[in-house]
């Protein structure tokens, strides 16, 4: 075919040579004394000469562009490029390869891919390689390279024969994709967990709901009947026995005022359950000193103790914490008001994941073995004609620091004081 092309091109060149010299003003000097046919012929051949050359220089800085733009690019690549031999010896290798191992280009060639192979994809190179040199479809492997200083980083390499018994092989940094890869993978496991502890929380919450019900019908069943034995006998009595009826009407009203209390109770561990939340840092150094002056009066006639230790600044919605400080506080006024000095003390510890906020008293306390009836719904463990109330506080106390994914406790002894421990995480959760 080359041939063919220069026989067509050889009367175009001489027909730009008899062009050439039918212009020129003279014959070359040194061929006047030559005859006429042969000087002619002479200078045909010498412009033509002249005029391959001239092709010929600017096919060599055509060449000489083209290069410097192939080595430009195949240097600046985004991707690391290594021309091996049969033996797996570099021969040739681009910039971003270098910059990748961290070596100058000249300190690569000579030597093996595998010198600046991690220890644990060697074998992964060693037998990739001699597929690579009968290959003509390509491989793609992933491996780990091997830093000049130490370090070691994925890469995916890709390669195919390249020459006799050589190959080409592409090598790209799949670092950031491969911790993209970890993060989606410690994303979903996370989302597992958070789904796990969500599915938790509402088995929880629906075996609360139940024992809420129960509870509501047992405590709110009792004052009906009452209502409903002393409504019948004042029917049946009429006015026969005003004093009588009078009594009854007294435990009637004593009975729905009752209800009142138990309503008014139910009502405010709903709302605990559905309140508007807005999360922000909270000092709880001041949320104690807020609820400090509003329980002043239930201190009054009274000698208490009622102090604390440094608190931390947690993330959580200012009217719950509020609610749980006042609860617990006020609970502990409450089961130390038989005692001649009544200490309350508030303190906190750090842990990895959460804040623990101790409300220790010197109060009556309580056998520890029925610790988990402290927090159900209208659950006593001491008798109202001593303490009153409607069991319902620290219900309340319990609902609210669920909510936020916290936790509370207690520990206590008969007649030894009372600890109310509540979990409050860094990071609250709300859960509706």
């Amino acid at each position: 075919m080359t041939n063919q092309n220069d026989e067509q091109a050889l009367p175009l060149l001489r027909e730009r040579a008899e062009h050439a010299l039918k212009n020129a003003s003279s014959p070359a000097s040194h061929l006047s004394a030559a005859p006429e046919a042969l000087q002619h012929e002479l200078s045909v051949h010498q412009v033509e000469l002249e005029l391959q050359n001239e092709e010929l220089r600017q096919t060599v800085v055509q060449l000489r562009e083209a290069h410097e733009k192939y080595v430009g690019l195949y240097d600046f690549a985004p991707v690391g490029y290594f021309t091996l031999d049969a033996d797996g010896t570099i021969i040739q290798a681009n910039l971003r390869a270098s910059r990748l191992l961290g070596v100058e280009k000249s300190r690569l060639l000579g030597r093996r891919l595998t010198q600046f192979t991690a220890p644990d994809s060697r074998t992964t190179l060693a037998v990739l390689l001699p597929r690579l040199r009968t290959s003509e479809q390509g491989l793609v492997a992933e491996l780990r390279l091997q830093r000049n200083d130490g370090t070691t980083f994925p890469v995916r390499l890709e390669g195919q024969a390249y020459a006799p018994q050589g190959s080409l092989v592409a090598v790209t940094d799949v670092t950031t994709e491969k911790a993209a890869q970890e993060d989606l993978l410690r994303l979903n496991e996370t989302l597992e967990a958070r789904v796990a502890e969500r599915t938790t929380k509402i088995l929880e919450l629906s075996a609360e709901l139940r024992t809420v019900a129960m509870a509501v019908a047992e405590d709110l069943m009792a004052p009906l009947r009452r209502v409903a034995s002393f409504a019948e006998l004042l029917r049946h009595n009429g006015t026969e026995d005003k004093e009588a009826s009078l009594k009854h009407i007294e435990l009637i009203a004593r009975s729905a005022e009752r209800m009142e209390q138990l309503t008014s109770g139910l009502l405010e561990y709903s709302r605990a359950s559905h309140g508007r939340v807005r999360m922000a840092p909270l000092d709880l150094n001041r949320v104690f000193a807020e609820v400090e002056k509003d329980l002043r009066p239930h201190m009054e006639g009274r000698t208490v103790q009622l102090t604390c230790t440094p608190l931390p600044t947690v993330l959580g919605d200012s009217s719950t914490m509020q609610e749980v400080f006042l609860k617990l506080l006020d609970n502990a006024l409450k089961f130390t008001s038989t005692r001649e000095l009544a200490r309350i003390h508030v303190s906190a510890q750090e842990t990895d994941l959460a804040f623990v906020l101790r409300f220790e008293d010197n109060g009556v306390g309580f056998n520890n073995r029925y610790k988990d009836k402290l927090f159900q719904v209208f659950k006593r463990l001491h008798p109202e004609s001593a303490f009153p109330g409607t069991g319902m506080g620290l219900a309340v106390v319990r609902r609210l620091c669920t909510r936020f994914g916290g936790r509370i406790w207690a520990e206590g002894r008969v007649d030894q004081g009372a600890t109310i421990l509540v979990a409050w995480p860094k990071q609250p959760t709300v859960l509706d």
